[in-house]
């Protein structure tokens, strides 16, 4: 059975540094477990670089908060924050089948943004589409793999259906025959 859960909010912002740091101090008093681990990232997409950091919840099945920013200079993204100012700019929802989870998107006349799947060239495992904000009431939707955070990186999760070489491989190493831990 295929699992989708929301996974984080994500914020546009200008300087990510900084707003690691404001968030810090948010999270510090509101919600400390989330100051725990940070996953850091960068990458490209539709060849605009951006970096990121997010706020894990220590709960894997918990929202987390996202910060991203323009990984280069005079980008779109640059445009847009001048445009806008900071903004919240997407909720992902994660899914243990994406194929699945896009199918069901497209039975049901739900817009895509890309007609192919995307992710970014760090993490070719990692795919995404979006639904658009029209569709969402000025919030972008993106739907992607879901992928657990190991330290500072997100990883591909063991138990989705485009992992399964992956899960036979962990079974492998650290189960016995028997079905235990080695």
């Amino acid at each position: 059975m295929t699992r989708v859960h929301i996974d984080h909010v994500a914020m546009c912002v200008k300087d990510l540094d900084t707003a690691v740091a404001d968030w810090k101090d948010i999270l510090g008093v509101l919600m400390p477990g989330h100051t725990e681990q940070i996953t850091y990232g960068e990458g490209t997409s539709d060849g605009t670089p951006m970096v990121w950091a997010t706020f894990q919840n220590p709960d894997p099945t918990g929202v987390s908060i996202q910060l991203w920013a323009p990984g280069a200079d005079n980008t779109w993204v640059h445009k847009v924050l001048a445009k806008r100012g900071e903004f919240v700019h997407h909720i992902a929802f994660l899914s243990s089948n994406f194929g699945h989870t896009i199918e069901q998107c497209r039975a049901a006349d739900l817009p895509l943004l890309l007609e192919g799947d995307s992710s970014p060239d760090t993490m070719p495992w990692l795919q995404w589409n979006f639904i658009p904000e029209a569709k969402a009431h000025g919030v972008l939707i993106e739907l992607a793999t879901r992928y657990q955070a190991a330290g500072d990186r997100w990883v591909p999760h063991p138990g989705n259906t485009e992992q399964t070489e992956l899960l036979e491989e962990m079974k492998k190493r650290f189960y016995l025959p028997s079905g235990g831990p080695k």
